[in-house]
């Protein structure tokens, strides 16, 4: 995929709401990553802030929180905010770090002399607190927007969907999904009405299986496969199902991440 659809594809994946970077987690923010994903924010996991920075500057309306403890020494990483804050494509970017380190002398530098809007989070309180804690200041920093479900674009061939209708199987490839729906096409030019019922549909995304209801909400057309947008049907779905989707979103939207930080 050439870079400039690359990062467009990215970008409309979350047009109403504000990525969320975490730079060189400590590993006890992998679980807490899975948590505010759940919630629906936009969470990716970066480990060079070099790359970083050139992602922002097309994305300067993300959030980014800082790992103070890995990487650079500290005077570095006043250096790096600084840097961010003082690039015109970067300002506007919400700045905040996490840390083991309770020092309040450090504390005090980020909090009162740097004025990081998104805080210094101690990390060592544990994943359900510090969850918590980011899940508080994202919404304060207004991290979904308008949106409320995060979207992902699944590349070819990395996410599928079977179909049993009337005692026919019918195979789709998955372009789109969130834990609301999904865009589909069918391998063999089947159309369906906006308003057709899907029963039993199964999801195969990376190796995950996922089954649910749904209903075609709309239909672009597009050569001779035309793109279904289907809504799940949220009784069809229970808590464990779609944080299955969730998570399947994280992992793909991380990995198109990964894709375009190793382009640029």
């Amino acid at each position: 995929m050439p870079l400039g659809t690359m990062v467009k594809a990215i970008m409309e994946a979350g047009a109403l709401g504000k990525k969320v970077f975490f730079l060189n987690p400590p590993p006890v923010l992998g679980e807490v990553v899975e948590e505010l994903g759940r919630q629906e924010f936009e969470v990716y996991l970066v480990y060079d802030e070099v790359k970083l920075q050139r992602v922002l500057a097309q994305e300067p309306d993300s959030i980014v929180f800082a790992n103070i403890d890995n990487g650079a020494k500290d005077k570095d990483w006043t250096q790096y905010i600084q840097g961010i804050r003082n690039d015109p494509k970067t300002s506007a970017v919400g700045l905040g770090v996490v840390s083991m380190n309770e020092d309040r002398e450090l504390m005090q530098l980020y909090l009162m002399e740097l004025q990081l809007p998104c805080g210094y989070i101690v990390v060592k309180l544990g994943a359900s607190k510090t969850a918590e804690i980011l899940s508080k200041t994202l919404e304060a920093n207004e991290a979904r927007g308008r949106r409320k479900f995060v979207r992902a674009t699944c590349p070819p061939g990395v996410a599928l969907a079977y179909l049993d209708i009337d005692g026919k199987n019918f195979r789709a490839e998955v372009s789109d999904l969130s834990s609301a729906g999904c865009a589909l096409r069918f391998d063999d030019a089947l159309v369906c009405k906006p308003g057709t019922i899907l029963r039993g549909l199964q999801l195969n995304i990376k190796g995950v299986r996922v089954l649910a209801d749904g209903f075609v909400a709309a239909k672009r057309d597009e050569g001779d496969r035309p793109t279904h947008i289907v809504m799940f049907a949220p009784a069809s779905l229970d808590e464990e199902r779609r944080d299955k989707i969730r998570n399947l979103v994280f992992k793909l939207n991380q990995a198109n991440m990964e894709k375009l930080l190793a382009s640029i």
